[in-house]
């Protein structure tokens, strides 16, 4: 059964294997599958008359198990049989010229033949049937170990079958398969070169268009002295908090020690979650005396987020971790200058200066 298994894995992986895009080696890879494919269905008989003979190996099996249990059956039989026949023949032994006998000879009969004779004859009355079925019961037991002995032989004859077309059929598949499966791990090596290039050539796009997207994002806030965000982009991108938040628009306004305000005041309860608001990384986790526990996190856009006053960070939160959109970066708080829980965020586009970013939020979190 071992060999059968490994036949139908074999043909398994050999009717599944489809290689795609190859450019070097295609033809070969067809040429040799072809072969396969060829062998394949040559081997159809093969295989009918393997099935026919693991078939006939478990018939052999039951018969086998059945003959078995019989001759078992018949063994313990004569055991008992044998024992009861000992039992009646010790106790008319015992009892001899006792009136059991004189039931069957009678008083002068008895005398007359003589002890030993009187016993005997009532053996041979009293348990012939005995014997008889004794006699039976090892008759039949001895013909039924003939027939189990012959299933045997026979069993030896199908295995004997079952192993040469198994290997008939396994020497065929291999001397099949082994070029194909060599020419197919030649192309499957210079597929992932393939791949490797193309996932490099798909990061280099992806950057560029980063780099444009950041760019353009940098000229609008350029454009608007940035004071808006309104041409940032939204796509991938989703609002720092997962609930109500309030803010307004606050970009400018003076701060102590002759400061304006450089970013958006987000008010929300203490210790609510607060989130990516890109896929990115995170930089520079610290903090500052004024914007308490803080962070960066650069998007894969190019521009950059700040994070301030956070309550503390989330879990396995550190510099250089990647965190998707949406994940847990902190809590919010009121670390650092901060009269009430609230986050202050700052915006710069393409990584470039501080922008406001109200009017991003307002697409984002209203």
């Amino acid at each position: 059964m071992r060999r059968l298994t490994f036949l139908i894995l074999a043909l398994a992986v050999l009717w599944s294997v489809a290689p795609a895009g190859a450019q070097v080696t295609q033809d070969e890879l067809q040429q040799a599958r072809a072969e396969v494919s060829r062998v394949s269905a040559d081997l159809e008989d093969e295989l009918a008359l393997l099935d026919q003979a693991i078939y006939g190996q478990r018939d052999y099996e039951s018969r086998i198990a059945a003959l078995q249990d019989e001759v078992q059956r018949r063994s313990r039989e004569i055991l008992i049989a044998e024992i009861a026949a000992k039992e009646r023949a010790v106790a008319l032994y015992l009892n001899a010229g006792a009136n059991s006998f004189q039931s069957l000879l009678g008083v002068d009969e008895f005398s007359h033949v003589g002890t030993r004779s009187a016993y005997l004859d009532a053996v041979v009355d009293e348990d012939r049937d005995a014997v008889t079925e004794l006699e039976f019961l090892q008759s039949d037991r001895t013909r039924l170990q003939e027939e189990l002995d012959e299933l045997l032989a026979q069993q030896r004859v199908v295995r004997a079958d079952l192993e040469a077309s198994s290997d008939v059929i396994l020497s065929r598949l291999e001397a099949a398969t082994e070029e194909y499966q060599d020419l197919y791990d030649q192309w499957w090596e210079e597929e992932l070169e393939r791949r490797r290039i193309a996932e490099e050539r798909r990061r280099a796009e992806e950057a560029r268009r980063r780099r444009a997207a950041a760019a353009a994002a940098a000229a609008a806030a350029a454009k608007s002295n940035y004071t808006s965000s309104a041409s940032a982009p939204t796509t991938g991108r989703m609002c720092p908090f997962v609930s109500p938040v309030s803010f307004r628009d606050s970009w400018g306004e003076p701060r102590p020690g002759g400061r304006s305000h450089k970013g958006v005041d987000m008010v929300a309860p203490l210790g609510v979650k607060l989130v990516a608001i890109e896929s990115g990384y995170i930089w520079s986790p610290n903090w500052h005396y004024a914007g308490g526990n803080g962070l960066y996190l650069r998007g894969d856009s190019g521009d950059i987020f700040y994070y301030a006053h956070l309550a503390g960070y989330g879990p396995g939160i550190a510099n250089g971790v990647r965190v998707q959109v949406g994940q847990v970066v902190g809590y919010n708080g009121d670390t650092g200058n901060a009269a009430v829980p609230h986050l202050h965020l700052g915006y710069q586009p393409g990584g470039g200066p501080l922008t406001n970013p109200y009017q991003l939020m307002v697409k984002l979190c209203r």
